[in-house]
C-alpha cells in the first residue's frame, strides 16, 4: 500500500512545504525567496514524482500501474500547485 500511496505522500509533503515555507518568509519579511523555495521544493517534488512513475513501470503489475497513476495525478497536482506563484505576490 505505501507503493500505491508513494505519490500523494509526495504531493502532500511539497503541499506542506510550500505553504508552511510560504508563512515563513512572510511572517520574517522574506518574500523574494519564496519563489525561490517554491520551485526548489516543485523540482524536488517533481523529481520524486517521476522516480516513482518510472520505478513502477519496471514491475507491470496492478500495484505498479495503481502507484504510477497516483504519482501522476500527484505531479500534476505538484505543478497546479506551483502556479499561484507565477500569478500572485507572494505576501499579500
Amino acid at each position: 500500500m505505501l507503493r500505491i500511496g508513494a505519490g500523494g505522500i509526495v504531493w502532500a509533503l511539497h503541499f506542506a512545504a510550500i505553504y508552511g515555507l510560504t508563512t515563513l518568509a512572510c511572517a520574517r519579511g522574506l518574500p523574494s525567496a519564496v519563489p525561490w523555495a517554491i520551485g526548489i521544493a516543485t523540482a524536488l517534488a517533481a523529481a520524486a514524482a517521476a522516480a516513482i512513475i518510472a520505478l513502477a513501470f519496471r514491475n507491470p503489475d496492478f500495484a505498479g500501474w495503481m502507484a504510477a497513476a497516483v504519482a501522476g495525478l500527484a505531479l500534476l497536482a505538484i505543478v497546479w500547485q506551483a502556479f499561484p506563484v507565477l500569478m500572485l505576490p507572494a505576501c499579500a
